[in-house]
């Protein structure tokens, strides 16, 4: 049997058959077994473009997971967008009262999804000094300690691009607090 289906001038032919002979109660007609879907994600949608490294982490996101110092709030600003060799760098610097210990970079490097791991063992590499593995975020991860200030740089591909998150504190600040933050950005792109 098969219905037609007129609707603004597009027409509908359903084969009303084989759908009916696998709702019938019996076993379905390929005889194999019926799978419910699976349900809907409830992940963020990453984005296509990043365009912010302040909206991507706000100061309040910051403070949320670091902990507040005082009872004055950290502000974000916005630094000056880096373009080179067609790689993309946006940073955000947070603090108060002139200081601002803390940094975001996000950048991005078209066509190099696949330098994932490489990009982060030259950053090790450059730091000179001891890093730690990060793990379970991103790709590859590395964290460090130079000059006082404590950085984490974790990779995301992104289709063919390359997306590199860098999370910069005071060296007083533990590696896991920075991976925390710097996971509320990961999910994101």
């Amino acid at each position: 049997m098969f219905l037609l289906f007129r609707s603004h001038g597009v027409v509908l032919l359903v084969a009303v058959a084989v759908l009916a002979a696998g709702c019938g109660g019996g076993e379905p007609a390929t005889g194999g077994e019926w799978v419910a879907a699976p349900p809907a994600s409830t992940a963020p949608a990453r984005l296509a473009k990043v365009t912010s490294a302040c909206k991507l982490l706000s100061a309040a996101t910051v403070m949320k997971v670091l902990g507040p110092t005082s009872k004055s709030t950290l502000k974000a600003r916005e630094l000056p967008v880096d373009k080179s060799d067609g790689e993309v760098a946006y940073s955000c610097a947070y603090g108060k009262d002139g200081q601002e210990p803390f940094a975001l970079t996000v950048s991005t490097r078209p066509d190099q999804s696949a330098k994932a791991e490489s990009t982060i063992e030259t950053i090790a590499a450059a730091s000179g000094v001891e890093t730690t593995p990060v793990d379970d975020l991103g790709t590859a991860g590395v964290g460090y300690v130079k000059d006082a200030f404590r950085v984490v740089a974790v990779t995301v591909p992104y289709e063919t691009d390359l997306r590199l998150v860098i999370f910069a504190a005071p060296q007083i600040v533990p590696q896991a607090k920075l991976v925390e933050v710097l996971g509320q950005v990961v999910t994101k792109i």
